[in-house]
């Protein structure tokens, strides 16, 4: 495989500015919430008790559309009951956003600390419990933040992620060995509902990458030496959407290293390394790299890193591209990626070799040696590969993409035209332009999708693959 330069003309992309917050059609929830209680039952639990506060809302907003925003709540779901929520008093008000028939209870403990109690307001979990149906006989899956693997200090399907008060009061209503972690069933990568997405989720990561890609973009089209990271960071093209991380915008190695480092006063160099990673709910675009204009202009410890980090680092990019497809595993494109680039080992790689994400970054890890779980249609998956070599820059391309079969590909062509005209013109430019020979089931959701500007003063030369030459 020959990685080589191309000049192309300077990308050129209007702002997009859309919601990602609006609610889809009540029915979209209850099929899921009917799925999610088949599956349940199917492991024998009569009910799932789903958690949320603001930084772990992802698995309520999932059944629901919405997310508590300041407080916490907790959604009980069983067959034949409607759905039961309980939420604090800010929640109260916003829960309102939910399109289907629900039971709602104000309960106290989730109010603010210091709020007023209205007399609508519930003090005890058992009325809630009596409500949702839940008695001695009963077994509940208890679905928090993560899923857990046994170890010696644990037993995963025991350990639980939610206030204490909530796991010991339902202990207490049902026995200590009817309670139990089903997170999996909404976030593992092996059969979690979240794992394979419709299409009215994937039009909606589209537009949140969309807006992503065009922030990063223009970020890099308005560095200048001299600029302060804070500086910098106002090109986000920032738009009150939720976002899934803070934004990172660093311009020093130590910045960099820290890997999540929001931006502060230190100033771009030219020849100095940058990196800017931001994220939509739903999506997250970073780059990483030197501040230059071209290779000759890279000085000192850094003269190398084209060819010692950059290219080997390109060529990954390439295979798992050209590796990713349904019915593909993750270990897969791992071993193709050591077997094919073996100079990954150089690298510093970190973490991983991609994930699954959704509403939060990262939802479960599959690029590994250690599982063998087959992509399929419908996965949200992000290509994030993050390399850190010993005495060089980082280098880090990350977008987000879906895989989807023809049946998935042709319902989002028919229902959301906008998105998938986007998504056909990436695909055209990661073969045409980038030479990477991507399967039809990968759906691009960047606008610069693999696009890698070594020299990133410089936005008309980006890496390709010289096509004609085997990968």
């Amino acid at each position: 495989m020959k990685v080589t330069l191309k000049k192309i003309d300077q990308l050129k992309f209007e702002p997009l500015h859309e919601s990602l917050t609006e609610v889809y059609d009540g029915a979209v929830y209850e099929a899921r919430i009917a799925r999610a209680v088949k599956l349940a039952k199917g492991e024998g639990f009569t009910h799932l008790a789903v958690y949320a506060d603001r930084e772990h809302f992802a698995n309520l907003h999932y059944f629901t559309g919405f997310d508590p925003r300041f407080e916490e709540a907790l959604l009980i779901i069983s067959e034949g009951k409607k759905p039961l929520l309980l939420v604090g008093n800010e929640g109260f008000a916003y829960c309102k956003v939910i399109p289907f028939e629900i039971d709602i209870m104000l309960y106290y403990n989730f109010n603010l600390a210091g709020m007023p109690r209205f007399k609508e307001t519930i003090d005890s979990l058992c009325e809630a419990y009596d409500k949702a149906g839940i008695t001695k006989g009963s077994k509940i899956g208890l679905v928090g933040w993560k899923f857990y693997g046994d170890s010696s200090d644990l037993e995963g399907r025991y350990t639980f992620d939610l206030p204490h008060y909530i796991v010991e009061s339902l202990k207490k209503r049902v026995g200590e060995g009817n309670l139990e972690n089903t997170a999996h069933l909404l976030s593992s990568a092996s059969k979690g509902m979240r794992a394979s997405l419709e299409a009215v989720e994937l039009a909606n990561l589209e537009v949140a990458g969309t807006m992503t890609s065009r922030g990063v973009y223009n970020l890099m089209g308005n560095l200048k030496p001299g600029m302060r990271e804070i500086e910098a960071g106002s090109f986000l093209l920032l738009n009150g959407n939720p976002l899934v991380a803070h934004p990172n915008v660093n311009f020093t190695l130590p910045g960099i290293r820290q890997g999540l480092a929001s931006p502060k006063e230190n100033k771009l160099e030219y020849g100095s390394v940058w990196n800017v990673g931001l994220g939509y709910r739903g999506a997250m675009v970073a780059r990483t790299g030197v501040y230059s204009g071209s290779e000759a202009d890279v000085k000192g410890a850094y003269k190398t890193v084209w060819q010692r980090a950059y290219v080997p680092y390109f060529k990954i990019m390439v295979v798992w591209y050209e590796s990713v497809y349904i019915g593909a595993t993750g270990k897969e494109v791992v071993e193709r990626i050591q077997k094919e680039v073996p100079e990954y080992k150089d690298l510093g790689i970190a973490l991983n070799f991609g994930h699954l994400t959704h509403t939060e970054e990262w939802t479960d890890g599959l690029f590994t040696l250690d599982k063998e779980i087959p992509l399929r249609s419908g996965m949200a998956i992000q290509c994030d590969v993050i390399s850190n070599p010993p005495g060089l820059p980082g280098v880090h391309i990350e977008d987000g993409l879906a895989l989807a079969d023809k049946a998935l590909r042709d319902e989002i062509k028919a229902k959301f035209p906008a998105s998938w005209q986007r998504i056909e013109r990436r695909q055209k430019m990661m073969r045409e332009v980038l030479g990477i020979k991507i399967s039809d089931d990968i759906l691009p959701f960047s606008d610069i999708q693999g696009v890698f500007h070594p020299w990133a003063a410089d936005l008309e030369t980006i890496m390709v693959v010289e096509q004609g030459t085997p990968t």
